[in-house]
């Protein structure tokens, strides 16, 4: 089992080790994906400092605690591009014909993909660590309440990987068809209120948000950090942490099954 447990270990470590390398060799695409998502908060953040002046708030949001919406809005940005990390990194092992090896020799497809999903996680920590520290200079919190954020964000980078191994196994066996996720995906995130407050806008965006799990599972990352006390949060949101809770749970194992049935079916499918 000792042994079992090693190789595991070894295998999901190199797969890690190659795809950082691999990713680092054109530094350029890697910084960029982190400094786009930053110029995606300034402009709320530009829009709300205005409107702040003519009201009090929005919802739970002030001028002093809406730097934590938009900090937020960068680290879910960030731990969002994981679908196309999945995306990328097994359409690259397919186009260097190294996936169909992969899958013969004995190595466990669980393997690959976990490596894809640390890989991710180290890629953008230094970026999402910095964000996180100066959301906390601006609005600090308490130590268990930091805890429980990483629990939180963790939770959706969890949610994101089992979309994401959904994505990865169109790659493998029906690539043309990613186009029809993507659409409804990239419709859920704007209907998400993901950088701007879900009452800065009218009525008929509330609904389709109000319908929408990406924006509970956003939306609870930003209460826990204002209201900085455990209980509080779980007792008053205590339908959204379900929802969160559930979606964390399920969607890698829906994702990771579904992947399994796409290759055991249809293969690897080359260009």
């Amino acid at each position: 089992m000792l042994d079992n447990l090693k190789d595991n270990l070894s295998q999901i470590y190199a797969i890690t080790e190659k795809n950082i390398k691999l990713q680092l060799r054109h530094k350029l695409n890697w910084f960029l994906g982190l400094i786009f998502p930053i110029i995606g908060i300034v402009l709320p953040l530009v829009i709300m400092g205005q409107l702040f002046t003519l009201t009090d708030n929005f919802g739970d949001w002030n001028r002093n605690n809406f730097v934590v919406y938009q900090f937020t809005t960068y680290q879910i940005m960030l731990i969002y591009q994981i679908l196309s990390r999945f995306q990328s990194n097994i359409a690259l092992e397919k186009g260097m014909m190294t996936l169909t090896a992969m899958f013969i020799a004995p190595f466990k497809r669980i393997n690959l993909l976990i490596g894809i999903f640390f890989t991710h996680i180290i890629l953008i920590l230094i970026p999402f660590i910095v964000f996180f520290v100066m959301c906390y200079m601006f609005y600090p919190i308490s130590i268990i309440t930091i805890i429980f954020m990483f629990v939180v964000f963790f939770m959706m980078a969890l949610f994101f990987s089992g979309i994401g191994l959904v994505f990865g196994a169109f790659v493998i066996a029906k690539e043309k068809l990613i186009i029809l996720l993507s659409l409804p995906l990239s419709i859920a995130v704007m209907f998400s209120c993901l950088t701007l407050p879900f009452d800065f806008f009218p009525e008929t965006y509330k609904f389709f948000a109000s319908l929408n799990p990406f924006y509970y599972l956003f939306n609870i990352v930003r209460l826990v950090w204002i209201e900085n006390n455990i209980i509080i949060s779980i007792s008053s949101h205590i339908l959204t942490f379900i929802i969160v809770l559930v979606l964390a749970i399920l969607s890698p194992i829906i994702g990771l099954k579904f992947f399994n049935y796409v290759y055991d079916k249809y293969g690897i499918r080359i260009y």
